[in-house]
């Protein structure tokens, strides 16, 4: 099952950044897009994830162009592969602050590569559709009844304010707790804080 958002795999020109891309895109079935630094086709927001090449961020404490382009990346989910493995506090700090993902450093085997690779693609694309699904799945009235349930409200009374018998919101709950993955009521209050409320605004 493809992601509906391609992944962005940034690098700099040149044979290294042109195997490397091989063999990520042929190992992991994912939609792939591969551009340089700052010239990819679409603007980032349309990237599920987006993967960067470090190679050229070498060891030296001086900030390359490369660099330079990556501290002012933004985008919530940003991996790092192949960085020095002795990169300076002064080059790391700042990427780290920006809550990016370093992933394995140029010490790493492919097999490791894949493998982290992988499962950090997997946990992006599991976040997205768990949110985004449980959302979709909710019908009108199993969302209204979700929204008086982080009011902290009894069944009963839910049922009287819905015009609903108190039978008929018991099965809309079991409903929701299935949809939503959760096993209770704080939880499906939590979730409906989460997500329900930024559905709104």
């Amino acid at each position: 099952m493809g992601l509906s958002m391609p992944i962005l795999f940034l690098s700099d020109s040149g044979l290294h950044g042109d195997l490397l891309f091989s063999l990520i895109s042929e190992s992991l079935p994912v939609e792939w897009e591969k551009a340089e630094f700052g010239k990819q086709k679409h603007c980032l927001n349309v990237y599920e994830a987006v993967i960067v090449d470090c190679l050229s961020l070498t060891s030296k404490s001086i900030p390359s162009a490369e660099f330079i382009y990556l501290k002012n990346l933004i985008h919530p989910r940003v991996l790092l592969i192949n960085f020095p493995a002795d990169m300076p506090t002064a080059l790391s700090r700042p990427l780290e602050e920006r809550k990016f993902t370093f992933l394995c450093d140029n010490r790493s085997s492919q097999q490791d590569l894949l493998g982290k690779l992988g499962s950090a693609l997997q946990n992006t694309r599991n976040k997205g559709e768990a949110t985004g699904k449980g959302r979709l799945l909710l019908t009108k009235r199993e969302q209204e009844i979700l929204a008086h349930l982080t009011t902290g409200d009894a069944n009963s009374i839910i049922a009287s304010r819905l015009h609903l018998s108190e039978h008929t919101v018991k099965n809309h709950m079991y409903n929701i707790f299935r949809k939503i993955g959760v096993k209770n009521r704080l939880q499906a209050s939590n979730w409906a804080k989460m997500h329900l409320q930024a559905e709104r605004i």
